[in-house]
């Protein structure tokens, strides 16, 4: 049993070793939020409710109001409205959202504070220790944390416990976004009681800590990832690789993605192709690191040019969800620009379009939607079918667009009208999951050239 311990402990030396050896590139990676807070600009932080009616639990909620008032505020991201404005309007019964875009609320689930004795101590660290010796293979580890019960603790242990949560409700809809739930412990101790930390100083160090990630929640941040550079098993490639590697290590990147790339084009090294991808992302230029990989992918379907890529597909995700959420114009402006750009991928040349509201619900907002569209079209000199063209047609054919209607309908209205393109608009889900819906027929053709999807561009 010793050998196979200190032959296991040689080969994690080695591999430690190897993968120190392996050059990697810190790429600044953009992260949406974990919570969907895009489009929320103004923000109210109201009062954390405390978990009981004391004066502890009361001053922990206070603690939290103000912890997460101040860590919103560094985020940078909001304009923060205090929260006695949305009172004061809900007294008077105004609509909250003429103030704010959302309220953030919180609450104390549980606050326990409990003083033990040194013999309870003991038997809790005991307990501890031994289901941390339980997890641990390495039997010297096992053993030193065995030897933890013989330590004296000291006489009194004042042990900390707090839950808590809390989550956005969107001012103009009621959405709730959320929650996070958070749960943190701590301890002290002292041979003096009198000395051990008050309640609500550990209690606090609790909160900060639970809260030390709280950006990350409610805000686009950035983090460092680290990718590892690709070596190619063939022998022959060796010192090229070598040298596009020393390239990037004496940090001319750019004339190590030329050098990677004459590699893979040459020699159809996927490994290289991997690693001028990484370049590629180092210098912002995600994008072209998908591209690439796709190529490779196609060409070679190689598993790894898979993976990388699905790797690649993600950050972009990331990216333009980063876009949404900075975009500070009205929901349906940013939609209808974006449905725009999508529509005007398919439009024939000489397109004569008519948009039509599909929508059952929220007519209002499909009306900004095509309104911002229709300007769009005429601005660019695109023929957009007038309304009351439509409704002649409609009337001399004794037809009415209302309830199931087919796309072959449409398409029969839109061919007597002097349409060739039909731009059908409306809206899909609810709440956060609501999402403008757009599909494109091809009158000549009588096929659908365009549905919209069901990511964040469509959302309302």
């Amino acid at each position: 049993m010793k050998k196979i311990v200190i032959k296991v402990a040689v080969l994690a030396a080695i591999a430690s070793t190897l993968a120190g050896c392996a050059t990697r590139i810190s790429i600044e990676a953009q992260r949406t939020p974990v919570l969907d807070t895009s489009g929320l600009q103004r923000v109210a932080v109201m009062p954390f409710e405390p978990a009981a009616a004391t004066p502890d639990s009361q001053a922990l909620a206070n603690v939290l109001t103000s912890q997460v008032t101040e860590r919103l505020a560094a985020t940078g991201a909001f304009t923060l409205v205090g929260h006695q404005v949305v009172s004061g309007a809900r007294a008077r019964g105004e609509d909250i959202s003429e103030h704010v875009d959302a309220i953030l609320v919180g609450r104390v689930v549980q606050y326990t504070a409990v003083v033990v004795g040194r013999t309870a101590a003991n038997t809790v660290l005991r307990q501890e220790a031994d289901m941390r010796a339980t997890r641990i293979a390495n039997a010297t580890l096992r053993t030193l944390a065995l030897r933890a019960n013989a330590v004296a603790f000291p006489a009194y242990w004042l042990q900390v416990e707090v839950a808590f949560e809390y989550y956005f409700v969107r001012a103009h809809d009621g959405l709730t976004i959320g929650p996070i739930n958070r749960v943190g412990r701590t301890s002290e101790g002292n041979d003096n009681r009198n000395a051990l930390p008050s309640h609500l100083t550990l209690a606090t160090n609790v909160v900060r800590n639970q809260l030390s990630l709280f950006y990350r929640d409610v805000a686009p941040h950035t983090i460092t990832v680290r990718r590892s550079l690709e070596r190619d098993p063939d022998r022959a490639l060796r010192q090229q690789m070598n040298a596009a590697q020393n390239q990037v290590r004496a940090g001319d990147h750019l004339d190590a993605l030329l050098s990677y790339i004459a590699i893979w084009e040459e020699h159809g090294s996927v490994a290289a192709a991997i690693n001028a991808s990484i370049i590629y992302e180092a210098l912002g230029e995600t994008e072209d690191a998908a591209a690439l990989m796709e190529y490779v992918f196609i060409a070679t379907m190689d598993p790894r040019a898979s993976a990388v890529l699905s790797q690649l597909s993600e950050e972009l995700v990331h990216q333009r969800g980063v876009e949404t959420f900075n975009d500070m114009r009205p929901s349906a402006e940013r939609v209808a620009a974006h449905a725009l750009n999508e529509v005007g991928r398919v439009l024939p040349y000489d397109a004569r379009v008519w948009i039509q509201n599909n929508a059952a619900t929220n007519q209002s907002l499909v009306s900004d939607v095509i309104d911002n569209m229709t300007s769009s079209f005429l601005n660019a000199g695109t023929l957009v079918v007038e309304r009351q063209m439509i409704d002649m047609v409609l009337e001399e054919q004794n037809l009415h667009l209302g309830g199931n209607v087919t796309d072959g309908d449409f398409i029969s209205v839109g061919n007597l009208a002097g349409a060739n393109t039909i731009v059908v608009v409306g809206i899909t889900g609810t709440g956060h999951m609501r999402r403008l819906q757009v599909r494109v027929l091809d009158i000549e053709t009588s096929t659908v050239v365009m549905q919209s999807g069901t990511g964040v561009d469509w959302r309302l």
